[in-house]
């Protein structure tokens, strides 16, 4: 039985779960920077664990919220159709409908956001900023401005308030919660192994890994400019 917080004992409700290993093996062995790190509950969300979306996977790319020195997730999520700049599409993006509702749950019904990927598959990783004007979370489909680059499917979509520079992963292999008791209402969090500073890290855990090849070098050398030490299980394959 626990006290929740209206003061009447009760008993709350049961969630399963199931861990998710980051490190490929030797866990005991991995190293982490030693200092507070805050997770920013607000600005972090998993949308692939919907309606648990206050649930944060091991493997969640997290990046360093400029204002607040908090880290919140790198990516939204990805665009599930190729985009052309200079096609009839060109003024719309596509996305599940998770991730549209995560848009407009962290950034708002129009606003901005980045686009990261190359034009063509295994091509130059490029980020450009896309202005949107709505999101229909019922069929995932972004209107925006056209803008002047391609990106493949699979690009992300990713927040630009500095959290978009991925620099870590969420190392708890029974992930990080980001609410209060009830999961009504979001909360930071302190995390004493978000930042690993050594080991290999399992790809297949990480949240929103690509299958292009440029992508994987993008969010693998993003996160060895802060972790150094980190290697990945693909690197050896």
């Amino acid at each position: 039985m626990f006290s929740v917080p209206n003061g009447k004992p009760g008993m709350l409700q049961t969630y399963l779960a199931t861990p998710r290993e980051v490190f490929l093996a030797n866990r005991q062995f991995a190293q982490f920077v030693a200092q507070p790190v805050t997770v920013d509950g607000t600005n972090s969300s998993n949308p692939q664990n919907a309606p648990f979306t206050w649930l944060l996977f091991a493997g969640t790319v997290m990046g360093r919220v400029a204002a607040t020195g908090k880290y919140a997730n790198s990516i939204l999520g990805a665009i599930t159709v190729a985009y052309s700049h200079s096609g009839g599409s060109s003024t719309s993006l596509s996305t599940d409908v998770n991730t549209a509702g995560e848009i407009v749950r962290r950034i708002g019904s129009n606003g901005t956001f980045k686009l990261t990927g190359p034009p063509t598959s295994g091509g130059t990783v490029a980020t450009q900023v896309v202005t949107f004007s709505a999101v229909n979370t019922n069929t995932g489909v972004i209107t925006i401005s056209a803008t002047s680059a391609d990106a493949i499917s699979g690009s992300f979509i990713q927040p630009t308030d500095g959290s978009e520079t991925p620099v870590t992963l969420i190392c708890d292999a029974w992930g990080t919660k980001v609410s209060d008791q009830l999961n009504t209402t979001r909360v930071d969090v302190f995390d004493a192994q978000l930042l690993a500073a050594g080991g290999t890290i399992n790809t297949a855990m990480i949240v929103n890994y690509p299958t292009d090849t440029s992508m994987k070098a993008w969010i693998k050398s993003s996160i060895r400019a802060t972790c150094p030490g980190v290697n990945f299980s693909d690197d050896f394959a």
